[in-house]
């Protein structure tokens, strides 16, 4: 664990992923993109939907910035952030250092996330924080069931999952329609895009989607109880069944008692 002042490099992959590389990239324009603009009303619906006391522990895997990080601290939450990207982490620190509040944060890859940062009383992984984010030679399914599997370790019994998703069925129809959606890979419901970066250099950046059903059945898999397969996308967040333009599904799930 460390303050928001030294984001700790002890869990750091040795060699950097395409996906670590983009972010890292990408850190400092974070904030601007168009999915990062309602976090106020995104932190309140969490808080709904968490139904948590103050003082309560909460994991924020793949926690970017920090935009929920901090204000679920300043709603009396106690938050461990996690991300793959030091740059990320850095300007999560720098965010929580303005807000004036303490926030834990781990450098780690979320299919492996450290044995000590013990147990939690919920956890949240939104907006493609590593969940669906798929590494060259990786196995889709494999990747987003690991990142699972570790959210269900560290929770403590009865604790509760915010999850979100990037939704196969939009995918679908988008390539359908026609639409540019990258390589696709349709047995593995993957798109692959090559991105150059400003240093010259490139990625190839893989994103695994999702159907609802199959969603609910790999959480299941590891161990969760699943509530809901909600609708939405950022600032969209919908208790009602997807839709095919939906870019996220949410899954709300708990460990069981």
């Amino acid at each position: 664990m460390t303050s928001p002042d030294t984001p700790d490099p002890m869990t750091s992959p040795g060699t950097p992923s395409d996906w670590r590389r983009f972010f890292q990239a990408s850190a400092d324009r974070y904030d601007e993109e168009d999915f990062t603009q309602d976090t106020e009303a995104e932190v309140a619906e969490l808080q709904a939907l968490l139904d948590l006391p103050p003082g309560s522990q909460l994991l924020d895997v793949g926690c970017g910035t920090g935009r929920h990080a901090v204000p679920l601290v300043l709603a009396g939450f106690r938050v461990t952030g996690v991300d793959l990207s030091p740059a990320m982490l850095a300007l999560a620190a720098t965010r929580a250092r303005a807000a004036g509040v303490e926030l834990d944060l781990v450098e780690a890859d979320a299919r492996e996330l450290p044995d000590h940062l013990g147990s939690y009383d919920a956890a949240i992984c939104l907006c493609e924080g590593a969940f669906g984010l798929v590494g060259e030679g990786v196995e889709p399914l494999a990747h987003d069931r690991a990142i699972l599997a570790g959210i269900h370790r560290a929770l403590r019994p009865g604790g509760r999952l915010v999850l979100t998703g990037l939704s196969a069925a939009r995918m679908l129809a988008a390539w359908h329609r026609g639409e540019p959606v990258g390589e696709l890979d349709l047995v593995a419901l993957t798109t692959t895009t090559g991105l150059s970066l400003e240093d010259g250099s490139t990625v190839t950046l893989r994103e695994h989607y999702h159907l609802p059903d199959g969603l609910r059945t790999l959480a299941e898999v590891v161990g969760f109880e699943v509530e809901a397969v909600w609708a939405g996308g950022a600032g969209d967040w919908r208790r009602e069944p997807p839709r095919v333009e939906d870019y996220e599904l949410m899954l709300v799930a708990r460990r069981p008692a």
